[in-house]
């Protein structure tokens, strides 16, 4: 029977194919970043000329290299799922930091197979920052492997990544600090590499999270609903939101730091 890396050769696929990709695409958005238009989408979320031509190069390699492969992305939506592989593309995750001039702003490149995350590539240009994860793992930041953090006890210097809008959805008790940077994909690394004690993640769509949860779980990192619920990857190809917010973190630190967490409404 072939291991992963046999079948993986076999079937062509190249991870630092992909993080040259990553590359390419960071390339193209850093030229608009701090000139670039801007537009709400209908759900009044900010979109760029960036987004859309990233998004488009990312579509054009993939299709040439992989052309049974099928392709989802943030900006041109869903197509064939039905597929054995489904790449799933946030062409510039963090639009409003870009769009402000902020530096945590990224492009996420994961790759599903049969609805489980598989690779997953994030490159974040203005820091120089790859973080990626093949089928075999470990996760990396750039050549460095990295892993989740987790503590017995936490103290005013631990950190969890949250959203923007966390204030007004959520009553947090955690007893450290509360970051926001602006980005799903970020926060997921900074989680794998063990800066952040966790992060907590809005209802997310799977070009968000589809790299990050490749990466995040190469880490030794899981994500789980703040009800407890398990993620089901699976049910997000066709483009729906996750179910419920949820949090990212060492395994061993999903309870406890649910249990500073507590949606101030019902269905956020």
């Amino acid at each position: 029977m072939k291991n992963v890396v046999e079948e993986e050769r076999m079937r062509g696929i190249n991870i630092a194919e992909v993080r040259d990709w990553a590359q390419e695409g960071a390339d193209l958005a850093l030229h608009y970043f701090n000139n670039v238009a801007r537009r709400r989408k209908a759900d009044h979320t900010w979109v760029t000329q960036a987004d859309v031509e990233v998004e488009q190069l990312l579509r054009e390699r993939i299709t040439a290299r992989y052309p049974d492969h099928g392709i989802m992305g943030e900006e041109q939506g869903v197509g064939a799922i039905d597929r054995e592989f489904v790449w799933s593309l946030d062409p510039i995750d963090g639009t409003g930091a870009f769009v402000s001039g902020l530096p945590l702003w990224c492009v996420s490149i994961g790759l599903m197979r049969w609805g489980q995350p598989y690779l997953g590539v994030i490159y974040l240009p203005i820091l120089s920052d790859c973080y990626w994860a093949d089928a075999e793992g470990p996760a990396y930041r750039n050549d460095e492997e990295i892993h989740v953090l987790s503590a017995e006890t936490i103290d005013g210097n631990d950190w969890i990544a949250v959203s923007s809008y966390a204030h007004r959805t959520f009553t947090i008790s955690f007893p450290g600090k509360a970051r926001s940077l602006s980005s799903v994909a970020t926060d997921l690394c900074y989680v794998a590499r063990g800066s952040a004690l966790g992060a907590l993640l809005g209802r997310a769509n799977l070009w968000d999270i589809a790299a990050g949860v490749a990466i995040l779980r190469a880490a030794g990192g899981e994500m789980r609903g703040l009800s407890g619920a398990e993620l089901v990857m699976s049910d997000l190809l066709d483009g729906r939101k996750l179910p419920e917010p949820v949090i990212a973190a060492a395994p061993s630190m999903i309870d406890t730091l649910r249990g500073y967490i507590v949606p101030k409404v019902v269905g956020v």
